[in-house]
């Protein structure tokens, strides 16, 4: 048996002669027994066309036996190739007429015999059955087209070979095909009908996997807004509070717990967006106002009156970007200012924004840190920040340079100014 067969034949047979007690994975198998059965009756068919046809065209034409197994072998040809190139094959199977053809008008009389036929007895059921396999698969006009173009072959093959027009055996031919066609017509629907079903249990599963995840987040925003909303409230009032609790405080005092509470009310503020986006099914973020560049100076205030030393510098020509590229450089900005508030409180920090022609290049780096960190990280942040660059397909590098300070640094790609 070649490679290729055996390849393809073997999966399907060892599953059918597997008698063992393990489960058979329907799933799994179901393509490569689909593939290997249709392998084999195609095969048994040509088999058939080339076995039939020689003992008819024997019983009918006085020539040698090579050369009517040479014919029946041609007319076969089609059935094996209709697997791969069905129009190919449909084609091929009006040109194996030719040979048929040429036996017959060598071996008998212009207009003798009562019935013409282009084709043998093998070789109609052949193109029959690639004319079906070709309807199942195009359009109902293209195998329309196919068909009168069948039925116009068997009329001018007679009136070219016998001298007579007569349509009577393209009728019959047509009606062969026509009654195939009812059969091809309900295996179609019944192909559609599958294939819609399929497409409908697919968008219930889509459906059904958006409603859990819609109802995952909803329990999350309602964790978060009854946890960190609580949380972050206590720390606005007591922040307000704070100096009428403890006068005498310096106006430095004072101003630290009114920073306080301004950024508890805008975390809380951008916190409820969050939530409403958790809650709804639709990015509804997108219609609050977002942060861009030109809110970088209120950035860099807030992180002056936690005690950073920023030296900042904006390079190139300033210009409005896309609303995502504004979005995403804002984020990492705050992120990596955030980073340093609470690992290198009181450091020396240096931003630089460039606007290049192409791109936009970030960087802000600090000074080893001289007091104790704030709060332990985790690590989510610079995974966040590398998450946000991926989006616009940028990368972020982030680590210790020579002189000892630790630089974040990020270029995204933008039009042209």
């Amino acid at each position: 048996m070649p490679g290729w067969l055996h390849g393809r034949v073997a999966p399907s047979l060892h599953r059918l002669v597997d008698l063992s007690a393990r489960p058979v994975r329907v799933a799994a198998a179901r393509p490569t027994l689909r593939r290997g059965l249709r392998l084999i009756g195609v095969s048994l068919l040509a088999l058939y066309t080339v076995a039939v046809g020689i003992g008819v065209l024997v019983d009918t034409l006085p020539r040698s036996l090579p050369a009517l197994a040479a014919v029946a072998v041609v007319q076969a040809v089609p059935v094996v190739l209709v697997i791969h190139r069905p129009i190919a094959a449909w084609w091929l199977s009006l040109l194996t007429a030719l040979p048929y053809l040429i036996l017959l008008g060598s071996s008998a009389e212009p207009g003798a015999g009562a019935a013409f036929w282009p084709w043998s007895p093998a070789g109609i059921v052949a193109q029959l059955f690639v004319g079906l396999v070709v309807a199942y698969q195009v359009p109902p006009p293209v195998y329309l087209t196919q068909w009168l173009l069948t039925g116009a072959v068997a009329v001018i093959a007679e009136a070219v070979f016998t001298g007579r027009a007569q349509i009577n055996n393209g009728l019959v031919l047509s009606g062969f095909h026509a009654a195939g066609l009812a059969g091809v017509a309900i295996a179609r629907w019944l192909r559609d009908v599958r294939r819609e079903l399929r497409h409908q249990v697919g968008l219930t599963e889509q459906e059904r996997l958006q409603r859990t995840a819609l109802e995952e987040r909803t329990r999350i925003a309602r964790e978060l807004h009854d946890v960190v909303a609580h949380h972050m409230s206590v720390i606005a009032v007591q922040a307000e509070a704070a100096p009428f609790r403890a006068p005498g405080l310096d106006a430095a005092a004072t101003e630290s717990f009114a920073s306080i509470r301004t950024n508890a009310l805008a975390a809380m503020t951008e916190m409820r967006q969050i939530l409403g986006m958790l809650r709804s099914d639709q990015d509804a973020i997108r219609y609050e106002p977002q942060p861009t560049l030109a809110d970088l100076e209120a950035l860099l205030d807030n992180c002056r009156s936690a005690g950073l030393t920023l030296h900042t510098e904006v390079r190139g020509d300033v210009r409005v970007l896309p609303e995502q590229v504004e979005l995403i450089a804002y984020r990492v900005l705050q992120e990596a200012l955030s980073n340093v508030i609470r690992h290198a409180p009181g450091a020396d920090v240096e931003v630089v924004v460039s606007y290049g022609r192409d791109a936009l290049d970030l960087r802000v780096s600090n000074s080893p840190h001289a007091g104790r960190p704030v709060l332990a990280g985790a690590g989510h942040g610079l995974t966040g920040m590398r998450e946000r660059a991926a989006v616009l397909g940028a990368s972020l590098r982030a680590g210790h340079r020579a002189d000892g300070w630790y630089e974040v640094t990020m270029s995204l790609a933008v039009g042209p100014g």
